[in-house]
């Protein structure tokens, strides 16, 4: 029987845009994401994305849950807690800790009744930790008793904009940021890998699929001939962060996906105007939906919009899933 996996990159409220395909695909596939997937992954806004389907929430209702977040969750601190803590969060996670427990979040990952893979990055060791059952070996998992809760907690804390989430574990203190610094922005690879590797069999080579939604990649464009210092680093680190996420997706493909091992559907849009044109989206006059942020709340309706606009145009049963870019992928 086939096994379903199901990937969420992180990208905060830009999280609308693959919540809208899962809504349509929850449709195609005539059942709620909970029932369809047997692991849910998912980094930052994956994270919780992953958490509500697991948790029995469906596509539809998570989307409902997202325009309340553009309301509370990214509720700006007044300007002298950001000034005190030289800027270290300009948001509070009191909001979407308090919307966890409302869904029943505070269960062991141990517990849960689907697989689930969620990613943080550990300041204190400087790895990538990733939060499953769990399963001896000699990559044993130690998570499997942390809250579904406090691993989301410490998925979304992008630095500069929530606060970073500490918890002991087995008496050691870890704090954790957001899972998209460093790889797994985009944690395609590392839900096959655990799904294949480290399942103890349960999710056969061949006989299983991975269905990875992005959130939207912004192409940056920058005058070589006239960038700032400023203007390079910023460049940089948007590259760097979008390459990293993009690698995982060859990565799979290659490793897995034209081996055989491995069904793998990656779906991808682009956030650039000629693709707005091409899906018929209607981008207000002045907007550059190439610059919308982790927390562009006042573009939640654009968002909307665009993710419908993409669902449109994906046929889920193709083998290889759909990627709208403006330039020539893998």
């Amino acid at each position: 029987m086939m096994k379903t996996l199901l990937s969420i990159d992180g990208g905060g409220i830009r999280g609308i845009i693959p919540l809208v395909c899962l809504v349509r695909l929850e449709s195609h596939l005539g059942g709620p994401c909970h029932e369809i997937f047997d692991m849910i992954g998912g980094t930052s806004t994956g994270a919780v994305i992953a958490a509500g389907l697991s948790l029995g929430v469906s596509a539809r209702g998570l989307l409902a849950l997202y325009k309340r977040f553009a309301q509370e969750a990214f509720h700006r601190l007044p300007w002298w807690q950001i000034l005190y803590s030289l800027g270290n969060h300009r948001y509070s996670n009191d909001f979407v800790a308090s919307t966890l427990d409302e869904i029943g979040a505070d269960l062991p990952i141990n517990s849960l009744p689907n697989d689930i893979l969620i990613t943080a990055k550990n300041t204190h060791t400087g790895r990538t930790d990733f939060f499953v059952r769990d399963h001896p070996g000699a990559n044993a998992s130690q998570w499997g008793k942390l809250s579904l809760k406090d691993a989301v907690l410490a998925s979304i804390a992008a630095p500069t904009y929530f606060p970073a989430h500490s918890v002991t574990v087995s008496g050691v203190e870890h704090t954790w940021v957001d899972g998209g610094v460093g790889v797994a922005g985009n944690p395609c690879y590392q839900v096959a890998v655990e799904a294949l590797h480290y399942s103890g069999g349960a999710y056969p080579e061949g006989d299983t699929r991975l269905y990875a939604f992005g959130t939207g990649r912004a192409p940056h464009a920058i005058d070589a001939e006239r960038a700032s210092f400023l203007g390079w680093a910023l460049w940089t680190l948007d590259e760097i962060l979008d390459d990293a996420a993009e690698w995982q997706t060859y990565v799979t493909r290659q490793e897995y996906n034209r081996t055989g091992r491995l069904a793998f559907r990656r779906y991808q849009i682009d956030l650039a105007q000629d693709v707005m044109r091409e899906l018929g989206v209607d981008v207000p006059d002045g907007t550059d939906v190439g610059k919308l942020g982790l927390d562009a709340v006042w573009a939640v309706d654009l968002l909307e919009q665009i993710g419908r606009a993409f669902a449109n145009k994906i046929d889920f049963d193709a083998a290889d899933g759909f990627q709208l870019t403006t330039k020539t992928g893998w």
